[in-house]
């Protein structure tokens, strides 16, 4: 069994990586270990972050809270909610996915995966909101980004990079959040018995409108079941579209979504319910409990349709997020997710596999985007943040 090492401090993670950087030694980057996304690395040794935890800064004035990367998300939650304030980019909580009940983990974990949530195409995926990090590179050399601010930057903004690199790149050991009040109110506008396509055109007419929309899902008939609300049918489709601010301002903009969509079958979640609903699709709580893959596909909107039409005989569970750019998928066969590798490719899309079987991780692509330059550049900044390649080796594809 690989041995972990619990660092207590940055210069501890440098002088541990610096050691394994000159003997060449492979090692894994782990947190909580709630996030089971990725090959199962072949390591000498294990760097768990877990004991790097505390909340250093917090400015609720400056919206602003600086963090080691061993806390947990729970705790930042917790504390961000006592001054009515949230992470805007809405954080997935995977351990649905893996042990059927929640488990958010670390903190340095999100970020190393880029998880958000519903709320991503109105408030920005986790990567923008991070506004500096320290952390320790491959080869032992403590670097620093960012800082307390949101600001233009020249070149790269390496707090973008780190973001979505799964422990490939560096040791998170410091991370500074963007955070945001949180809405006074909000319900959610529900349309029943449509399919795809319509549901597609409604996500089209919502966005295209001012009412700011901050959430819109859509789950087909047969993956209704995935809620639990009373409310909620689960003989039909159904689409929401969810609307926050000040309680007057909601309220007229329901009003003008009926308008709207006046010939529809239609029904509102209220704010109770509304945040049960979203607190489901957030963490994938309908595909808890099952030996099933898990992916997420990444489609310009244009090209879902078609890739729902492709797969149409296809057996395998799915709903849209992200006002149609986004599919969740659940399904049961290797060859499925294989074809839809292939279809991503074809149509300028990404495929993320979220849970997979043992077998799968030994030797499987967790990450295919149709994109080859980003491939090129994956591999080039592997070279330049860990030249030697130890920081978990081909964690999401060969090479990086």
């Amino acid at each position: 069994m690989t041995e972990t090492y619990y660092p207590k401090n940055e210069s501890e993670v440098s002088d541990f990586i610096f050691d394994h950087f000159n003997k060449n030694n492979p090692i894994e980057i782990a947190g909580y270990g709630s996030k089971k996304i990725g090959r199962i690395i072949q390591s000498s040794q294990t760097l768990s972050l877990k004991d790097l935890s505390g909340i250093i800064e917090y400015f609720p004035e400056e919206l602003y809270i600086k963090v080691l990367p061993g806390t947990s998300l729970k705790e930042i939650e917790e504390t961000l909610a006592k001054k009515n304030q949230f992470l805007g980019f809405e954080p997935n909580d995977l351990g649905y996915l893996y042990t059927g009940r929640a488990n958010s983990g670390s903190i340095g974990g999100v970020v190393s995966c880029n998880l958000s949530g519903p709320g991503r195409f109105k408030h920005g995926a986790l990567r923008d909101h991070v506004l500096g990090f320290k952390a320790v590179n491959g080869s032992g050399a403590k670097i620093k980004s960012g800082g307390t601010v949101v600001k233009n930057v020249t070149g790269y903004d390496l707090s973008k990079v780190i973001s979505g690199s799964y422990g490939t790149l560096c040791a998170i050991t410091e991370i500074n959040l963007k955070v945001s009040p949180l809405p006074e109110f909000e319900e959610t506008f529900v349309i029943s018995d449509l399919n795809y396509e319509d549901a597609i055109q409604v996500f089209k007419l919502a966005l295209d409108s001012s009412l700011e929309i901050s959430g819109a899902c859509y789950f087909p008939s047969e993956n209704a079941s995935f809620l639990t609300l009373n409310d909620v049918k689960k003989d039909t489709s159904i689409l929401g579209l969810r609307v926050q601010g000040p309680k007057p301002s909601v309220v007229e903009r329901i009003k003008q979504l009926k308008k709207m969509f006046s010939d529809k079958k239609i029904s509102i979640l209220d704010i109770y319910q509304t945040s049960i609903f979203w607190r489901e699709i957030k963490n994938f709580e309908g595909y808890a409990n099952e030996d099933t893959y898990v992916c997420k596909i990444s489609l310009p909107v244009t090209n879902m349709g078609s890739f729902l039409r492709y797969f149409n005989k296809t057996n395998f569970k799915y709903f849209l997020d992200w006002a149609g750019n986004i599919a969740w998928c659940s399904l049961t066969s290797q060859e499925d997710l294989d074809q839809m590798r292939i279809f991503c490719l074809k149509h300028d899309g990404y495929l993320t596999v979220l849970r997979a079987n043992d077998n799968f991780r030994k030797s499987e692509e967790f990450l295919t985007n149709s994109n080859s330059s980003l491939k090129i550049l994956s591999k080039k900044l592997k070279e330049s943040f860990d030249p030697r390649g130890i920081l978990n080796p081909n964690k999401m594809y060969s090479g990086v």
